[in-house]
Order: structure tokens, then sequence, then C-alpha cells
């Protein structure tokens, strides 16, 4: 009987191959006859996964894999770190970690590395030439040495991973500032201020890490402004409910 070559991709191909299977052998078994069926079938539904670019289960657990280091999802967020921890996720494949490249540097200081590149290489030229099962082993072993190099380079080079989300310390910072009238009555002001309408929406932005981080600091500057946030909050919104409904939400990390 003819053998099933596993290295043609084209459901065309296959189905020609399984037509002369089925024409020199009338008498095929059930068991067979499904053997031949996903054999076809596997190979439709990767060419239309390729062409419609299919989101598969597997393929989701990639994409939400976010590889990211801590500080560079942080600012992609408007309220800083606290849009972070206001994140809610039950996707337990959410996770942070540095992207691991292979350089030529490392290539050049780590000799095991570059045995494994040439070991990839021949096998991906061997794979050229192999079908049916042996071109399945191949690819397998291609798959397992491409992992491999990572954990060798982390052997070597051990990457810092952030297992937890924990607060930035909680050193003092000084909020210094101050307010002048000027001659024609404006009033200005520098530093942190309240009067800053600028100074208020950092403050509304980032409210949870600044009231939890000052929280017990009776002797810190931002445990003093925030007090003072919180009584100009309420006064001038205390008239308007879907102002305060919409600083409500800003505070609990809401998107626009």
């Amino acid at each position: 009987m003819i053998k099933l070559d596993y290295s043609i991709e084209s459901p065309e191909e296959r189905n020609e191959l399984v037509k002369k299977i089925l024409a020199e052998n009338p008498d095929i078994s059930e068991s067979y006859l499904e053997i031949l069926a996903n054999y076809l079938i596997l190979c439709m539904e990767k060419q239309e996964r390729r062409e419609k670019k299919i989101l598969t289960e597997n393929r989701m657990v990639t994409v939400n894999k976010r590889e990211t280091s801590f500080e560079g999802l942080v600012a992609q967020f408007e309220n800083g770190e606290d849009g972070i921890y206001n994140l809610m996720t039950e996707n337990k494949h959410t996770i942070f970690q540095p992207k691991i490249t292979i350089t030529k540097k490392d290539l050049e200081e780590i000799p095991e590395l570059r045995q494994i590149r040439e070991a990839i290489r021949y096998w991906e030229e061997m794979a050229k030439k192999a079908s049916g099962r042996d071109a399945y082993i191949i690819k397998k072993a291609v798959i397992e040495l491409r992992k491999e190099q990572y954990l060798v380079k982390d052997s070597y080079r051990i990457p810092t991973v952030c297992r937890n989300l924990t607060r930035s310390g909680k050193a003092p910072i000084p909020l210094d500032g101050k307010i002048w009238v000027t001659e024609t009555g404006e009033v200005l002001s520098e530093g942190i201020e309240l009067v800053n309408p600028a100074v208020c929406e950092a403050i509304l932005c980032n409210y949870n890490s600044l009231k939890n981080g000052s929280y017990g600091h009776f002797d810190s500057d931002t445990w003093a402004i925030m007090l003072d946030f919180d009584k100009v909050y309420k006064e001038a919104l205390k008239d308007e409910p879907l102002y305060a409904r919409i600083a409500e939400y800003k505070i609990n990390g809401m998107q626009n």
C-alpha cells in the first residue's frame, strides 16, 4: 500500500494521493479509512486557519501570554501603576516576563548555543528531503531544539522575571508648591498645588496608589495633599452627580 506523505501540505495533492490509494486498495478497513479522512481534514483545517487567520484555542493561549516588562506595561496605562492594580482578570495565562531573544553576542560567547543552532539548521535541511513519519519526527525534534536554546541561554544569563506585583517603595516625597496673585488678580501657582488643574488630573489618575501609599503616614506630604484633595473633590462635585460618577470611574481605573 502507498504510504501517506505528511510533508504534502496542499489539500488537493493529498486528495489525489488518497484517491490513488483507494483505487489500488478497494477493500480498506474502517480504521484505515478514518486515518485517510484525518489525513485530508487536518490539512484542510490547517490551510483554512492560515488563509482566514483563525485564532484557535492554542493560538489564543500564545496571544494572551503577553511578554512584556512591568515598566513597559505601566507606560501603556493613563493612570500608570494604578492601571495594573485595577486590572481584574481571570486569565491564568496572562503573565509578566521579559521578552527573551538570542543575540549575535550570545552565540559568540555561549558555545552550546552555537551547537544547537547548527543542529537546527542541519535538521531543517533534512526535513526538506524527508517524508511521512520521518518528516514528522524531524519537525518535532526541531521544535524541541528551538525550546532548548532558550533554556541554555537562561542557564547562562538568568532573566529577571516579575512573579508578583508589588507596589513601589514608600519613601517620603516632598510636595512643595506656592501660590500667588498677580496685580491683575490672576491666581498663579508652581509646584504641587490644587489650584493647578494638571495637578488635580494627575492625582485623579493615580488616586488609589497615592491614597494607599500614604495611608497611616500622617507626617507625609502625600497624606496631607490627599486629605485636601478629598475635601476639594467633594465640594466641587457635590452638585454634579454625573461628573462625580465619571470621577469615580476614573479612580477605579476604568477606560475612557
